[in-house]
């Protein structure tokens, strides 16, 4: 597939996008709702079959240890992750299913992967290459989802939002997914390239798995207030999280940077400032045709919006404005 680095074909029409690989774990058993209700972050109970949200598993500590999506299905829930996060996250889950009739285990399919379409012309590109996405899925709830036909047997399509646009996610074996981007591509859809999406990501505030998010960090800290109800009952590692909502007391915070220099920080630089010689870190960098170089940072809650910080790019400093972004969906 041809690509482009074009961003604004994600706004005018469609492009594949690269999302990050994904792994899907599948929860069964009569207390599948309950059990991942008391544990996770989210609104389980409250997420209708057809529905999903993003959640959490937080230790006890309230330390982030798997960033889910949530979509709830008549017989099990799925549960997709980041790649390299299946087995240990369904193992974790697992672990805490002492007296529950409930088990969490990665998809069989070891092909089992995602391609990503994103833009208003999504669903209606799609439809042109066979695959035959309502489209009432496109204008419903983010994060609904259903199984929709393909020769091969049905696949899975996710209204889903990244890069700051919203498209669909299909999860399909290997040849499902080379037939549909061979299909899109000859009707003239290309593919985005992925530094263009990833400045996209950096551009929109989106924390993504092993960048942004660690174990290392308080779920508010990175950007993810909103995987979290603080209206629900118990949840593993819920203590510290409330603590720190009723006292109002982080170290950390995720913004974003945009840089005074034409140059790209690294992933670690140091941040300093005169508020704060010990300041944060990079997290991502990139940059957009035509724009300066944009950066997500980990920055210390006493430097402002607005403030000016110093990047240690080896032996060069470089100067960049804090700006505040909006928490992830």
């Amino acid at each position: 597939m041809d690509e482009l680095d074009d961003p604004r074909v994600l706004f005018d029409d469609s492009a594949v996008i690269d999302v990050g690989a994904r792994e899907v774990i599948r929860a069964t058993g009569g207390d599948r709702i309950a059990f991942l209700h008391r544990l996770l972050t989210g609104d389980v109970v409250g997420t209708p079959v057809g529905g999903g949200s993003r959640s959490l598993l937080l230790n006890l500590k309230g330390h982030v240890v798997s960033d889910l999506r949530v979509f709830v299905l008549a017989h099990e829930v799925r549960l997709v992750v980041a790649a390299g996060q299946g087995t240990a996250t369904a193992q974790a889950l697992n672990k805490y299913a002492i007296m529950d009739d409930f088990a969490a285990s990665p998809d069989p399919d070891p092909t089992l992967g995602l391609l990503a379409v994103h833009g208003p012309r999504a669903i209606e590109r799609l439809g042109a290459a066979g695959v035959a996405v309502p489209g009432e899925l496109g204008r419903g709830a983010l994060w609904s989802h259903e199984e929709v036909p393909w020769p091969g047997g049905p696949i899975w399509a996710v209204h889903a939002r990244a890069c700051g646009a919203e498209g669909i996610w299909l999860f399909a074996p290997d040849t499902a997914r080379a037939a549909i981007a061979a299909r899109l591509a000859q009707a003239g859809v290309r593919r985005l390239t992925p530094a263009i999406a990833e400045a996209l990501r950096i551009e929109n505030g989106e924390p993504v798995w092993g960048a942004e998010i660690t174990e290392d960090y308080f779920p508010m800290e990175i950007g993810l207030d909103r995987a979290i109800d603080y209206g629900k009952g118990c949840y593993l590692g819920q203590e510290p999280i409330v603590r720190i909502r009723d006292r109002g007391h982080i170290n950390w915070r995720l913004v974003r940077l945009r840089l005074r220099e034409d140059v790209i920080p690294t992933k670690g630089d140091p941040l300093e400032s005169d508020l704060k010689p010990r300041a944060g870190r990079i997290t991502s960098a990139g940059r957009l045709p035509g724009e300066t170089p944009a950066a997500l940072a980990l920055l210390h809650v006493s430097v402002p919006e607005g403030a000016e910080v110093r990047i240690k790019h080896g032996e060069e400093l470089l100067l960049a404005e804090v700006q505040a972004i909006t928490p992830a969906a």
